[in-house]
């Protein structure tokens, strides 16, 4: 990986797996890369990440049938301790893997800088050391003349200290952000280099969490952290270095309590390395649930599962919760234990100091420096205790990171040693094919699957849902690898093929395709990088969505939203047929491709995809049979009986018949019948002086211009060029909430634990004390070492400094855990709220830009947590800084108040660096706020369709376009790193200024003989304290300032009143009868409010009735579904239900009594019983059943090994198209509705399924008289209505039954007619 001489880094090309020499990945503790297996080397298998990612000898030995050896007779009674596994954690250096030589560059400049920072303080040491010694029993001019000297040199080093802090933090920012950016798009790059097979066995919510949370938590380490980490340990070194020079003896008594700091450190960064890993992983599958519902929040709202869902991602964030409360107590521990250390090495140091003294062997002076330089370096590795803390947390979070980075995969994409074809022709063959899905190893789809395609051949594949036709596509486009046989491509093997160059050959449509929330153009330009706009404009003429997109405000730059929401069906999958075209490719795959299309929709784009077949290989899957019987050649795939005897040829999916469509129609065999079942199904009626035609259109006199316009004049439900203008400007004005405002709603949400708040708070201000008392005890001490009672007095002095070290102890302890637990539980509880309002706000809002999924789950992750640094931790760090300062001002007023005011007036200057620092922070975290949102919604939505990325070779254009996004960030890293830096710098320099200005007036006032020299060292070391506690609160200024960010993010959401409120309650129907009606309903989506979807929209329906709804691709009729399921509110007109308006209604109550299929049903990552159950949560096994064998699902379900706890993937991934609507259809009959909405709920079924499960939903309706609004495309599923409404540009062009309507001889009869080639 480089950046090349432009500056510029590509994010594909230069992110290779980076590995060491030996191919086994830097920094993971894994199997030696000269372990074998099968000839590959063990560490780059899959399988050996295993839940603890490493193989134990037991393991080994398990896996490969080794029989235990017996235990020999002394043996027995004694029972083995297990050794418990390590954290997986990568080592520190791998960290560092993404950095270049300018990086390196920056971060050894960095380092320099920030090593002679941490110089300073050891120097400071010696010049004080050395002027005490030279002020004992000096003269007042000595003394006025030495504190001169010692003022002008600690003025000089505050400013060198300021330079150079300004220098390091904005070097170590720059790089830092360099670095994240390469492990960002490395990460997100590896990604999209995996197999599908690797995507089948991760859920894509915890992947997407991942990128989000862990690449933050290293991140959270990379920057200027790890240079305060390198400017502590140099002070800890020169300090004991220069200690060592001044007093070995006193040095090392000091010395001797560092092996108990080792271990408390140590205890410490394992503890939270291990708890830290275990919350991560927790919170990975809770934030894997707040995507998944998320992104399917039209059925979490359909079934009223909104409580439900919180209740499931409220457990998962409880068990974060729990581990994040004992890592706080582990953690006050480790420190309150250090803290009592130091003191009491620090009465040990003056107890034996007095004797050194005594002897002499030191002066008072040299005992003091040492003890002042040890004492700093101890505070120095204190404050990079948490950083090391950090540290911990980081590498464990690198090793989840570095183990999809490292992963190789099972299908290189661009393997430069396969080959590439000089002229395909575009014969395919399978030759004896086995095959089984790697993530449901125990069901066999083929065993001796034998099939040739030919160049050039229409090759159409029919069966039964779930026969295994969507598998052969599959395999065609090398999604998956064959396990027995093999798949050549012109004789040459397919696996032996470069993968990239094979999938540029190929375009493919699917059923339920999928667009990425971007612009129309770019939709369809990522099939084809290279195609210029007048080619996309041509394939979009091809596939007949061009005059939709044209007469769109933004035309091709219109965004189509997340998944392309903003799009009816037919609209997304004719530019998904455009996105194919645009290709040019040699192979046609075609899976149900119009599927979503009405039928004259359905003929002017079979028309067109006529055209763009003409010389290609075109294998297409279809359960219409009437739009593939002109196909070269029909293969009838006979599904898998799971009846059968294993292995016998029965029990695998198999290739029964093929062959032209007259000749199949001539064996008389499946084939056949299933032809004549759908002919009698779709029979029409008579019509004498109707004779066939061989072009429809002809037929009626219309050109394909004339029948485009008709069909495509309504852009009403396209997206519009006004999206988020308002949502923008309400966002720049809510953005000037007050931190105070925060602050105290924050405190608000922490009441229950306002007990917990309260300890801590105290416990802080203890421990705030700490500090100031030292003051008084150590100038105490030092004055004491020029006494000549020496060893009588400093004894005293000994012992109070072991007190503090044990109020020290307890309070930290108390301090941590208090506050911890309720930082911990205002966390939970923020989740919890935010989650909840998320899933009850309307449809309408996660319309608008910025509210998709993978930008909601980010701020469920992130801002949640991040707030705990306005609240929690920080208010204790603040209230222990603020009595640390107070109490060191109010001692030094007692000692001397003309010194210390002088002394305090650089604290003004102080403050307001800290604010000014805090307003630059707030705007650069809000920008790289926004960039990082809508980069992780590109990486949300690229791996939930992966698919579509890798049958497109989109991973390149995904991978650059979240790099771009990447981009400002990183550009505004050297700005930041400059402001912060030079405030940072400033406040240490103030520190130095507040000294010398202190020094020298002082040594003005010993002079006259105003104060003595004891009484000006405990007035300045008091104030010296109080400004540590005030550094420290601004050193925490940019979490603070990122804490108010996500408050306000957060508070902006909890505080939004949803348009529909599905808590608010409502008139409840004792009875719901089903008669409705729409009064003069206008309609605008809240996304596109100028573009009108529905006008004056007139439509009654009575209790019992079948209404069909029927018309042109986008004319409104989804839109009337989502109406009635109170989706929307209409935005003129009135929607009455058995005579009470709908909005009146209770909403969750009234969709309690609605059934709906989709045309897109959405299933969750659960077992099918979940997933039917979802309906209705209490429904008994006998229910749920019930269900299925009414769907016809039922057989199949019991044909899987696990029945119905088979779990059915993402998004239902594991299931064929069909299989998914009857699982759906059975989620929706259990329900028993009164009302029953189907949106194409057939559409995925073959003929004969959907006449079975129009069958069984013919008696459910009848029986349970249910009223039924339907949307379909096939005629056959509605020529039985009560009501046939013909809707176009939004309104009611005819209504009535069948018969009416076609002897009425306008729009329906035309259509009809259409349909059954009249």
């Amino acid at each position: 990986m480089a950046w090349h001489a432009n500056g510029q880094f590509d994010p594909v090309e230069d992110t290779p797996f980076i590995t060491s020499p030996t191919n086994t990945p830097v920094g993971l503790d894994i199997a030696s890369s000269e372990d074998t297996q099968d000839g590959h080397p063990i560490g780059n298998e899959d399988a050996v990440w295993k839940k603890d990612h490493a193989i134990t000898v037991a393991e080994h030995d398990k896996d490969t049938n080794q029989e235990p050896q017996k235990k020999k007779w002394w043996q027995k009674g004694k029972k083995k301790k297990e050794k418990k596994e390590k954290p997986p954690a990568v080592a520190f250096k791998a960290l560092f893997r993404f950095a270049d030589w300018k990086d390196k560059c920056l971060m050894c400049f960095s380092f320099v800088c920030a090593t002679i920072v941490g110089a300073s303080l050891p120097a400071f040491c010696y010049l004080f050391g050395a002027l005490m010694n030279d002020l004992n029993n000096a003269t007042a001019q000595e003394i006025e003349q030495k504190t001169n000297e010692i003022c002008l040199i600690m003025t000089l080093i505050g400013v060198a200290e300021w330079v150079l802090c300004t220098l390091y933090v904005a070097a170590i920012e720059v790089s830092s952000a360099r670095q994240m950016r390469i492990l960002r798009t490395t990460f997100f790059s590896s990604i999209l280099k995996q197999e599908v097979a690797f995507f089948d066995g991760e859920k894509s919510g915890e992947l997407t969490n991942r990128l989000s949370s862990d690449v933050q938590i290293i991140s959270g380490l990379m920057g200027v952290k790890i240079a305060n980490l390198v400017q502590y340990v140099a002070t800890f070194f020169f300090a004991y270095a220069f200690a060592f020079w001044q007093s070995w003896r006193l040095t090392l008594i000091m010395l001797c309590v560092m092996p108990i700091m080792a271990v408390c450190g140590g205890i410490m960064a394992k503890l939270v390395a291990n708890f830290t890993t275990k919350a991560q992983d927790t919170y990975a599958t809770a934030g894997g649930i707040a995507q998944e519902v998320l992104s399917s929040i039209r059925t979490v709202q359909a079934f009223c599962a909104m409580e439900r869902e919180c209740e499931r991602y409220g457990v998962k964030i409880t068990e974060v919760e729990k581990v994040g409360i004992k890592k706080g107590f582990w953690l006050g521990m480790s420190q309150g234990v250090t803290f009592f250390v130091l003191f009491g090495s620090y009465a040990l140091a003056f107890y034996y100091g007095s004797y050194l003294i005594e002897w002499g062997l030191n002066t008072g002076g040299t005992v003091v420096a040492v003890f002042f330089s040890v004492l700093i370096g101890a505070f120095q590795m204190g404050a990079a205790g948490p950083i090391f803390t950090d540290i911990a947390q980081a590498r464990g979070a690198a090793y989840h990171v570095y183990h999809i980075i490292d992963r190789h995969p099972s299908m290189v994409v661009d393997d430069p040693t396969s080959e590439k074809l000089e002229s395909l022709q575009g014969q395919i063959e399978f030759n004896h094919v086995a095959f089984r899905y790697p993530s449901r190893s125990d069901v066999p789809i083929f065993n001796d699957l034998n099939l040739t395609i030919k160049p050039g051949q229409t090759v159409a594949l029919v069966g039964p849902s779930g026969s295994g036709k969507s598998s052969i596509i599959s395999l065609i486009e090398r999604f998956y690898d064959v396990e027995g046989g093999n798949i050549t491509v012109d004789g040459v093997q397919l696996q032996k093929l470069n993968l990239q160059w094979w999938r540029e050959q190929i375009g493919i449509v699917t059923q339920e395709p999928t667009l990425f929330s971007a612009s129309v153009l770019d939709n369809i330009k990522y099939a084809n990088p290279a195609a210029t706009q007048e080619d996309i404009i041509q394939a979009c003429k091809d596939a007949y969505i061009h005059d939709v997109i044209s007469k769109l405000p933004n035309g091709y730059d219109t965004q189509v939203g997340e998944g392309g929401s903003q799009l009816s069906g037919g609209q997304k999958q004719r530019v998904a047929i455009a996105r194919a075209i645009i290709k040019n490719p040699k192979i046609l795959l075609l899976d149900e491709a119009t599927s979503a299309l009405d039928r004259q929709s359905e003929m002017i784009v079979q028309e067109a995809l006529q055209n763009v077949m003409r010389g290609r290989t075109v294998i297409t899957i279809a359960h219409r049979l009437v739009t593939i019987q002109d196909a070269d050649l029909i293969c009838y795939i006979e599904p898998r009986d799971p009846s059968a005897p294993e292995g016998s040829y029965a029990s695998f999916s198999h290739l029964l018949e093929s062959g032209s469509h007259k000749v199949l129609v001539a064996q008389n065999g499946a084939y056949a019948r299933m032809w004549n079942t759908q002919m009698q199904a779709e029979q029409g009626p008579e019509s004498p002086g109707s004779p066939s035609s061989p072009s429809v259109l002809k037929k009626h006199g219309l050109t394909f211009e004339q029948a485009n316009e008709e069909v495509f004049h309504d852009v009403e439900e396209s997206a519009g060029n006004k999206q988020g203008k308002r949502d923008k400007a309400k966002a720049k004005a809510e953005n000037k909430k007050s931190k105070l405002a925060s602050l105290k709603r924050t405190a608000k949400l922490n009441k229950p634990e306002w007990c917990w708040v309260t300890l801590g708070v105290i416990a802080s201000a203890i421990a705030g004390t700490s500090y100031p008392i030292y003051a008084v005890l150590f100038s105490e001490v030092v004055n004491v070492f020029y006494q000549p009672n020496i060893r009588e007095e400093v004894w005293k002095w000994c012992l109070l400094f072991v007190g503090l070290g044990t109020l020290n102890l307890i309070s930290i302890v108390v301090k941590l855990y208090c506050l911890n637990y309720a930082g911990e539980k205002l966390t939970t509880r923020l989740r919890a709220m935010l989650f909840r309002a998320l899933v009850h706000m309307e449809i309408g809002f996660f319309d608008m830009p910025g509210n998709e999924s993978g930008a909601l789950c980010a701020r469920l992750a992130s801002d949640t947590t991040e707030i705990q640094h306005l609240w929690g931790g920080a208010i204790g760090t603040n209230v222990q800084a603020g009595v640390c300062l107070v109490m060191g001002i109010i001692i030094a007023f007692i000692v001397s108040w003309n010194l210390a005011l002088v002394t305090a007036s650089a604290v003004p200057a102080m403050i307001l660096a800290g604010i000014i620092n805090t307003k630059f922070m707030f705007g650069f975290n809000q920008k790289s706020g926004t960039a990082f949102e809508a980069a992780q919604q590109v990486a949300t939505e690229s791996i939930s369709g992966c698919r579509t990325v890798f049958a497109f070779n989109m991973q390149k254009a995904q991978v650059t376009r979240y790099d771009s996004l990447l981009e400002g960030p990183r550009r505004q890293a050297l700005i930041k790193g400059i402001v912060s830096g030079f405030f940072f710098g400033f406040s240490q320099f103030i520190i130095f200024g507040a000294f010398a200005l202190s020094y020298w007036y002082g040594g003005q006032l010993v002079a006259d003989g105003t104060l003595t020299f004891d009484q000006v060292l405990k007035c300045s070391f008091a104030l010296l304290m109080g400004a540590m506690g005030v550094g420290e609160v601004y050193s925490m200024a940019g979490d603070q300032t990122s804490a108010v960010q996500a408050a306000d993010r957060v508070y902006e959401i909890l505080d939004r009143v949803p348009a529909i409120d599905t808590t608010a309650g409502g008139q409840v129907l004792a009875q719901v009868q089903g008669s409705g009606s729409f009064k003069d309903v206008g309609f605008s989506y809240p996304s596109r409010p100028d573009v009108k979807i529905l006008r004056h929209l007139n439509l009654d329906f009575a209790s019992g009735q079948r209404i069909a709804l029927l018309g042109s691709t986008g004319c409104g009729k989804s839109t009337i579904i989502s109406l009635l399921m109170r989706y929307y509110d209409p935005t003129r007109g009135d929607i009455d239900i058995d005579g009470v308006a709908l909005k009146d209604l209770d909403v969750n109550k009234w969709r309690d009594r609605i059934g709906i299929v989709s045309q897109e049903p959405v299933l969750f990552d659960d077992t099918i019983e979940a997933n039917i159950k979802y309906g209705k949560p209490d429904a008994t096994e006998a229910e749920v059943h019930l269900a299925a064998k009414r769907a016809h699902m039922h057989q199949t379900i019991m044909s899987l090994p696990d029945g119905y706890k088979t779990q059915v993937g993402a998004k239902g991934s594991q299931l064929s198209g069909g299989q998914k609507q009857r699982v759906a259809i059975a989620r929706c009959i259990i329900r028993k509705p009164q009302v029953l909405l189907l949106d194409e709920a057939t559409s995925a079924l073959d003929n004969v399924s959907e006449r079975e499960v129009q069958a069984a939903l013919d008696e459910i309706i009848t029986a349970d008289r249910m009223t039924v609004i339907t949307v379909a495309h096939r005629l056959t599923t509605i020529k039985n209505c009560n009501m046939i409404v013909i809707m176009d540009h939004g309104k009611i062009l005819e209504q009535g039954t069948h018969e009416e309507l076609y002897a009425l001889g306008g729009d329906y009869k035309r259509r009809y007619d259409q349909y059954y080639g009249l």
